[in-house]
C-alpha cells in the first residue's frame, strides 16, 4: 500500500460572511489557519482519497462538484473520494447559508475549489510505501450532552451553565478518541485522528478551525516528522459545554450572546486533552492489514419532517425576527435560538420534498474502514453503526459526502430540543442510516 499527504490553507479574505448562527458575522480577522487535508492511499489498482476540509458543512452541489474536479484531476473514482467536514462555526461560506439568505462569494468558491483540486493531486503525487497501525484512548471530561430534562419536565439544548433548573442530561457523550497511525518509507507520517464533539468553542468574528486545528498542531508540533488529519465523528447530541463547571473550566470562556460559553482558550484545552489522548498511545499501536482497497456507497430516502399545520406561526416567528423585533416574541438566548431554527425548517420544507436523499460512504483499506453519514447524527446513531460494523476498525464520521441535518435517535422526537426541531428529517430517518450503513459495510 501506498499512501500520501497534503494540506493547503483555505483562509478566506477579510469581510466575508461567517456561517453558524442565525445572527449575521463577517470576518475581522485569523486566528489560526483553516486548512483542506487530503490523504492518498494507492493499492496498484485501486486509488482512494480522504479529504477533510474545515468547513462547516457543505451543500450538495459542491460535494457533487468537488468529486467532479478530483476526479476528473486524478482519476480517482467518485465512489472513492470521501469528504468531511470539520464543522468549524468560525470559518467561511461557501455555497448557500441554511440558515439565511446569505450566499457566498463566487471568487472565494472558486479558489476553494481549486485549493481541494490542488490538494488531491499532491497527495498522490507523494505517495510513498506505508504501513497501518491503529489504537483506542479515551478523551475525557471535555464532551457533554448538551440536552437536559429540566425540573419542570421540558428538554432544552445548552439551557446555560448553573443552571439549577436542570434535571438530568438525555445521553452519554463517547470519548473514544480513535487513531489511524500510518508510517511510510522516507517520508512523513501521517495520524488520522476520529473524535466527536459539535466544534463550536471560539465564537467571534476571527477565523478559526476550533479545537480539531489544535488536535493537529498540537501533534505535528510533538512528534517530528508527522502530519494529522482530524475526521468528526457523530456529535449532534454533544458539545463542549460544562453545565456545572470548575473555576479553571469557567476562566477560559465566556457567555455569547447565545448563553454558551466560548473561547479560544477553550478550544486549545480541548485540542490539549484530545492530542494527550493519541499522544498516550500512539507508541504502543497494533499493525493492521492495509493490503487492498475497495469503496462502495448507498443511497437512502429520509421522510420529510413537514409541518405545515403551523406555517402561519412560524412565518410570524421569522418576521420579527427577521425585522429586529425579536423582543417581542417570548424567548431568549438558546430558546430563541431553537424558536427561529424550528420556524426556518417549518417554511422551508412547507412545498415538500416529501423526502431527502442521503448518500451514505464507505471506504474499505484493509481491515479499516472510513463510513461517512451526512448531516449530524446522534452519538447513539453512531454507536448503533459501530457496534454493528463487520469492521472492528470502523473510522465513523458525520458531514461527510452528502448534504444533511441533524438526525435524532426515534426516542428523541418525543422530548423536543433545538435538535430535533430544527431537523428536516421526521422519526424514522435513525433507523434507515443505521440498517442502509450496516447494509453498505456488508457489502464491501
Amino acid at each position: 500500500m501506498k499512501i500520501g499527504f497534503s494540506k493547503i490553507c483555505i483562509n478566506p479574505p477579510y469581510g466575508s460572511p461567517i456561517v453558524g448562527y442565525y445572527e449575521p458575522r463577517f470576518v475581522k480577522g485569523i486566528l489560526d489557519n483553516l486548512y483542506v487535508r487530503a490523504v492518498a492511499f494507492d493499492d496498484g489498482e485501486n486509488k482512494a482519497l480522504i479529504i477533510s476540509l474545515d468547513l462547516i458543512e457543505l451543500g450538495q452541489k459542491y460535494f457533487d462538484a468537488l468529486k467532479d474536479t478530483v476526479n476528473q484531476a486524478t482519476g480517482v473514482k467518485k465512489d472513492a473520494i470521501f469528504i468531511n467536514c470539520s464543522h468549524t462555526h468560525t470559518g467561511p461560506l461557501v455555497g448557500k447559508d441554511p440558515a439565511s439568505d446569505k450566499e457566498s462569494d463566487e471568487v472565494y468558491d472558486a479558489y476553494f475549489i481549486s485549493c481541494v483540486h490542488d490538494a488531491a493531486i499532491y497527495a498522490i503525487d507523494d505517495l510513498r510505501e506505508a504501513t497501518i497501525e491503529t489504537a483506542e484512548a479515551q478523551a475525557k471530561n471535555i464532551s457533554f450532552i448538551r440536552r437536559y430534562r429540566m425540573k419542570d419536565g421540558s428538554v432544552a439544548t445548552n439551557p446555560g451553565v448553573n443552571n439549577k433548573n436542570i434535571d438530568y442530561p438525555l445521553g452519554k457523550p463517547n470519548e473514544t478518541v480513535k487513531l489511524v497511525k500510518i508510517i511510510r518509507e522516507n517520508a512523513e507520517d501521517i495520524f488520522i485522528v476520529n473524535f466527536g464533539t459539535h466544534p463550536d468553542t471560539v465564537g467571534g468574528e476571527y477565523i478559526s478551525a476550533d479545537y480539531m486545528g489544535y488536535v493537529c498542531s498540537i501533534i505535528e508540533n510533538a512528534i517530528h516528522h508527522t502530519q494529522c488529519m482530524f475526521l468528526q465523528a457523530p456529535q449532534g447530541d454533544v458539545n463542549h459545554v460544562n453545565v456545572s463547571p470548575s473555576k479553571g473550566e469557567a476562566s477560559i470562556s465566556e457567555i455569547d450572546f447565545d448563553g454558551v460559553p466560548r473561547g479560544i482558550k477553550h478550544a486549545e484545552h480541548m485540542g490539549r486533552v484530545i492530542a494527550g489522548a493519541v499522544l498516550s498511545v500512539c507508541s504502543v499501536t497494533e499493525k493492521v492489514k492495509s493490503d487492498k482497497i475497495s469503496f462502495k456507497t448507498k443511497t437512502v430516502e429520509l421522510p420529510s419532517n413537514q409541518e405545515n399545520n403551523r406555517l402561519e406561526e412560524a412565518k410570524t416567528i421569522h418576521i420579527l425576527y427577521e425585522t429586529g423585533r425579536a423582543n417581542e416574541l417570548p424567548y431568549k438566548e438558546m430558546a430563541l435560538t431553537t424558536a427561529v431554527a424550528e420556524a426556518e425548517r417549518i417554511i422551508k420544507l412547507q412545498n415538500g420534498p416529501a423526502a431527502f436523499t442521503f448518500t451514505l460512504s464507505a471506504i474499505r483499506i484493509g481491515d479499516i474502514v472510513f463510513a461517512g453519514i451526512g448531516g449530524e447524527p446522534f452519538t447513539e446513531v453512531g454507536n448503533r453503526i459501530c457496534r454493528q460494523s463487520p469492521f472492528e476498525q470502523t473510522i465513523l464520521c458525520c458531514l461527510t459526502s452528502s448534504a444533511g441535518t441533524y438526525i435524532p435517535a426515534n426516542e428523541n422526537y418525543a422530548e423536543g430540543g433545538y435538535e430535533v426541531k430544527s431537523s428536516v428529517v421526521k422519526p424514522g430517518g435513525d433507523d434507515i442510516i443505521v440498517e442502509g450503513m450496516i447494509e453498505l459495510l456488508n457489502e464491501l
